[in-house]
């Protein structure tokens, strides 16, 4: 028995030991599963896409497996060639956008009189700020503050369609939304927001485009629902209602944290809610103890009756640090104090955390890391880990190692970004064979530089070529723009000791402890999490106290950032910040604790202190 099938089988005794997940693979018609924080929902759902297609779906017909995120798609296809996926026709797995285009726009666009621009060019997103401040100055709401998001947000909300979800809008937004779709429309461009409207408009309206992707798919996985707003809400109605797709959702509304986006709880419940739908709720946790899961229904402030089944005789440790000033000593005493006591009590770096509230914040606390020479890993780069620099990151594994990776795949990345970039003829006949030497011998050639991470990439880019043949890209308009960032990255003081081996290993910590934002450490889980920034006014930030929505988001991420914790959480504040005033000033402002602090020690250091008494 080879590895892949022996792990798939043990992952298949896993679930038949939870009589939820076994039910949610299982089922036969449409079903939503609702997974809490350490359910093992992702062991489900691939375990369920391989079932779809090994016994239910015949070929030549397959699926469409949507995700969030280019990082989610690409953990789905490693976990299912980790069980044995074999590649077959008609099979989509990546992001809604992708299917969008590729899957939608891409095969009926032009057999319609939407303008929508053929073929597909994308708007950079520096041209897109020069365009959108454009129209703010033009409609003369440039003083308002206004953003590209509210405006983005706007735009995936005035969708109409089957759902009875009314949200809000924000008119003055809205204004600015339609103008700038006016006017992105008469450039012949599209953005990512106009190429899902556009997706959705065609599945809606149009009964050829439906039938053929029915034929095409006839079952649609969808992972993480409750972060994917309403025009995947409206499409996936759409296909449900008017064909004979079946729908597999899974996703958390108590994890829905980017309202910002226009992404809600509500679509996940009205899909979960409605009668032609098998309703299934994931209760087991895999991740934590029971008092992590208590203390995050808490601050969710709704009961789920979460069980913790692998950790039932351990205690958790709720660690509560008043600092006297600013963010500033909490930053100080995490790397003096806190992480090195944790790692002294056998902790590795990589099951500890620190949350922060903003990017900004994840910057100054990495210089003080870097100044204490703890390691640390950052979950959110300054360059975005595009399908492209994850092509480099698997070019430096095999670099580093040539039994690592396939060369083939490589090579065959490279031959079809060439080709989308290129004449079509570039590759025929002994050109090709010219063009896997070439590439071979430019990546053998570079492990001179193995040791300087920004001079390797300095080295590829420069030796393929790689800026003239993105220059102008319509598939990839802001890559070169991500590639200057990530050099300039990989030149900084923090990526000084990166060898390419590190750098091959860039999306997961490597005996580093993870500096993050509340709303990247989604998905994440450790040992230890540490809480920075636990002020009322800060933790729920005074912003969201006049929008109960808002309020209840940052329930929500409370919640989360919770339930990334195994058994420990230390909770940082500051009884003052000096903050500047507009005259120069300093205001030594005083500050509680967050709600989240109080309901917390409540429930916990007073029980502690009971325990020890």
């Amino acid at each position: 028995m080879n590895y892949s099938m022996s792990y798939y089988i043990d992952k298949l005794e896993q679930i038949k030991k939870d009589t939820m997940q076994l039910e949610a693979y299982n089922t036969q018609e449409s079903t939503v599963v609702i997974a809490g924080p350490g359910s093992g929902k992702t062991t489900v759902l691939t375990l369920k896409i391989l079932k779809l297609l090994r016994e239910m779906i015949k070929e030549p017909r397959g699926l469409a497996c949507v995700t969030f995120s280019k990082e989610a798609a690409r953990e789905f296809k490693e976990r299912l060639n980790k069980l044995g996926y074999e590649e077959r026709q008609n099979v989509f797995l990546g992001t809604v956008h992708s299917f969008c285009i590729a899957e939608v726009l891409g095969n009926f666009a032009h057999l319609y009189n939407y303008q929508i621009p053929i073929p597909i060019k994308i708007i950079s997103e520096r041209d897109k700020r020069k365009l959108f401040e454009k129209v703010i100055k033009d409609l003369g709401v440039e003083h308002i503050g206004i953003s590209i998001t509210d405006m983005d947000k706007e735009r995936t909300l005035n969708i109409k369609g089957m759902s009875s979800v009314q949200v809000p809008t924000y008119d003055i937004a809205l204004k600015v939304a339609l103008e700038y779709e006016k006017r992105l429309q008469e450039l012949g461009l599209m953005d990512y927001e106009s190429i899902i409207k556009f997706s959705t408009l065609l599945i809606q309206e149009q009964e050829y485009v439906r039938k053929c992707l029915s034929a095409k798919f006839p079952w649609v996985v969808i992972d993480e629902y409750q972060d994917l707003g309403r025009p995947l809400h409206e499409m996936v109605l759409s296909l449900f209602t008017k064909t004979d797709i079946k729908i597999f959702a899974v996703g958390d509304p108590d994890q829905s944290i980017y309202g910002f986006s226009g992404a809600i709880p509500d679509y996940l419940l009205e899909l979960y809610k409605r009668d032609d739908i098998i309703p299934i709720e994931l209760k087991n946790n895999y991740r934590s103890n029971q008092d992590i899961v208590d203390g995050s229904e808490l601050v969710l402030n709704s009961s789920r009756d979460y069980v913790a089944v692998t950790r039932t005789d351990e205690r958790a440790e709720y660690v509560f640090i008043t600092c006297e000033e600013d963010l500033e000593e909490q930053y100080d005493k995490c790397v003096n104090e806190i992480i090195p006591n944790y790692i002294g009590k056998g902790i590795s770096l990589e099951e500890i955390v620190v949350i922060a509230k903003y990017n900004n914040d994840i910057k100054k606390l990495s210089s003080k890391f870097l100044e204490k020479g703890i390691p640390y890993y950052i979950s959110k780069h300054d360059f975005e880990r595009s399908d492209f620099v994850k092509w480099l990151e698997v070019c430096a594994s095999w670099v580093n190692d040539k039994t690592s990776v396939s060369f083939e795949e490589i090579y065959l990345y490279w031959e079809r970004l060439v080709l989308n970039h290129n004449d079509k003829e570039f590759f025929y006949g002994n050109r090709r064979v010219l063009e896997k030497r070439k590439l071979y011998n430019i990546l053998t050639d570079s492990y001179e530089f193995r040791n300087k991470l920004n001079l390797w990439i300095k080295n590829i880019v420069t030796h393929l070529d790689i800026l003239n043949l993105l220059n102008g890209s319509s598939i990839y308009p802001d890559e070169i723009e991500n590639l200057e960032n990530l050099i300039k990255v990989a030149s900084e003081q923090r990526y000084k000791g990166y060898d390419i081996s590190r750098f091959s290993k860039l999306g997961k910590p490597e005996n580093q402890v993870t500096l993050t934002t509340r709303h990247s450490s989604k998905g994440l889980e450790f040992e230890v999490v540490i809480m920075l920034g636990m002020e009322e006014g800060n933790f729920p930030d005074y912003r969201s106290y006049s929008d109960p929505r808002k309020l209840a988001e940052e329930n929500r991420m409370c919640f989360v950032c919770i339930s990334r914790a195994k058994k420990i959480c230390v909770l940082m504040r500051s009884k003052y910040y000096n903050i500047t005033k507009k005259n120069g000033g300093i205001w030594h402002k005083p500050c509680e604790e967050s709600r989240f602090w109080k309901i917390l020690y409540r429930k916990f250091a007073q029980a502690d202190f009971n325990r020890r008494k």
